[in-house]
């Protein structure tokens, strides 16, 4: 009788840590987002950030809304670099790119560089997710790695809604479907 107690109890406790933290959706994206973090919700984005302040480290999670693609992920994720990334800091480098994933069907290109920012050094990367026509930005700027196994989890813990594709564009004309 003890140990089927225990066992039960040992389940309630996995179930309740299993919901603590549940899915959020920003836009098309559906996360769970870094625990501890501060998270500041704007407009056109939603920005997750911690710091260390005895040693000096921090790390800023940036989700952005989507956006119009512009064409192929790889057009998609350069078009953002130069963007997000070269207008918020000096990077000394072109990104070095991470194997490409698959979220369904969404594709994921990914890269970092180191950077520069008022005297201080740090790491940029960027992930964007390219999909039924629209692109989703995620900008991670950190001075340290102390983060990467929190910033790796919450990356992997997205997923992204399935769209309806952007209907073809019919030419203008009559009823037949004639030009005119």
């Amino acid at each position: 009788m003890k140990q089927i107690l225990l066992i039960a109890i040992c389940l309630l406790s996995f179930a309740i840590c299993s919901f603590a933290q549940t899915a959020e959706t920003y836009d098309v994206a559906t996360f769970r987002s870094p625990k501890g973090w501060n998270k500041q919700a704007g407009q056109n984005s939603m920005l997750f950030s911690t710091e260390d302040k005895a040693k000096s480290s921090y790390c800023l999670v940036s989700l952005f809304k989507s956006l119009p693609g512009l064409g192929n992920p790889k057009e998609n994720f350069d078009a953002a670099w130069e963007t997000l990334v070269k207008e918020a800091v000096t990077v000394s480098s072109a990104p070095q790119m991470f194997p490409a994933d698959n979220k369904e069907d969404w594709k994921v290109e990914g890269g970092y560089s180191p950077f520069t920012k008022d005297g201080e050094k740090g790491v940029v990367v960027l992930y964007t997710a390219s999909g039924y026509g629209k692109m989703v930005n995620i900008l991670v700027l950190t001075n340290t790695l102390d983060y990467e196994p929190t910033i790796t989890a919450f990356l992997e813990s997205f997923s992204f809604k399935k769209l309806e594709s952007a209907a073809p564009q019919v030419p203008a004309g009559d009823a037949s479907g004639e030009s005119i």
